[in-house]
């Protein structure tokens, strides 16, 4: 479990919780919904008020804290904010998907293959045939 910041927020954070990533998955999808809904025509203001509310809404709810959004942007409805902090998120599951991979790929096991398997990967890899394993 890793923490995210972002302005004045500090979450935990774990993309191995199962739950976790369906309350993620669920909030992409609300997301993408509300992102329709907004107006396209209209005063610039009220157009930018309608996205930021959507990305609002969506940090609120896979961060589970109602007021997320307000101390991830300290009262400011800025769309480039938004943006940013969608960035932000996307760069820490990233990271953290890199760093489990890193940790479990230490578990995976070795496949050798047959022994027509290893002369060709040898043979592929300029190496002489040898009958260790």
């Amino acid at each position: 479990m890793e923490i995210f910041k972002f302005g004045d927020l500090e979450a935990e954070i774990d993309f191995t919780d199962a739950d976790f990533l369906e309350n993620l998955e669920e909030a992409k999808e609300l997301l993408q919904e509300e992102a329709k809904k907004t107006p396209v025509t209209g005063k610039t203001a009220d157009i930018i008020r309608a996205q930021c509310r959507c990305y609002f809404n969506f940090f609120d709810r896979i961060i589970g804290d109602g007021g997320a959004h307000e101390a991830m942007f300290c009262g400011k409805t800025s769309l480039n904010l938004c943006i940013e902090a969608a960035e932000a998120l996307k760069k820490f599951e990233d990271a953290d998907a890199e760093r489990i991979n890193g940790k479990y790929s230490e578990y995976t096991i070795q496949q050798h293959g047959n022994r027509q398997q290893r002369r060709n990967y040898n043979k592929q890899k300029n190496r002489k045939y040898s009958n260790n394993r």
